[in-house]
């Protein structure tokens, strides 16, 4: 080392400074395997975490700015199904709405005779058809028709047959038709673990 001092490179310098470096290239490999790695890996880490929060954030402020929409969709959904359940008469009302047809067509001077015909029904609806018969000008039976198809019940008219009018009367014989829908029951399973009687 002296010579060094003094300006000459011995073998044993060259050895030290060989031994220097080494010792400083292991120390840095150490720290950039036992140091630096794990950080840069964390880093990544907490990188997608907090690309996914953002994402997260995102999303959630585009539903809060949506949810008035949704809500004001939702109650008009609300009402529609209401006004149409109102539509549909129940299986109770059925008799006394076909009363009512008669009286109706009493008023405007048509008589009218209606018969039950056998329902059919479907996966959704139950379909309630009668046989008119209707009696009267061909004025009153339209206006009875009107006055049908205007109703707030929901009701279908089909093979409508007006006769020739004979002495100021025609016969009328139609299909008139009203729904219920067909609520379908729950099923409720038996409870897990319970006891055969």
């Amino acid at each position: 080392m002296i010579e060094f001092l003094k300006g000459r490179v011995t073998p044993q310098d060259w050895m030290i400074v060989s031994g220097i470096v080494i010792v400083a290239a292991l120390i840095c490999a150490a720290g950039y395997f036992l140091l630096y790695l794990p950080e840069q890996e964390k880093h990544v880490a907490l990188n997608e975490d907090l690309k996914k929060v953002e994402a997260d954030l995102k999303k959630a402020r585009q539903y809060e700015a949506d949810i008035d929409e949704l809500r004001v969709e939702a109650q008009m959904w609300e009402e529609l199904v209401t006004s149409f359940e109102r539509r549909l008469p129940d299986e109770r009302e059925i008799p006394q709405l076909m009363r009512k047809f008669e009286l109706l067509g009493d008023e405007i001077g048509l008589r009218v005779q209606l018969a039950q015909l056998p329902t059919t029904t479907d996966t959704r609806k139950e379909t309630i058809p009668y046989e008119v018969t209707a009696y009267g000008d061909f004025h009153q039976i339209m206006s009875f028709i009107n006055l049908l198809e205007r109703h707030n019940r929901y009701l279908k008219i089909s093979e409508l047959d007006i006769q020739e009018q004979e002495a100021g009367v025609s016969e009328a014989s139609f299909t008139l038709s009203t729904f219920r829908f067909i609520k379908k029951a729950v099923e409720t399973a038996p409870a897990a673990g319970g006891a055969a009687s």
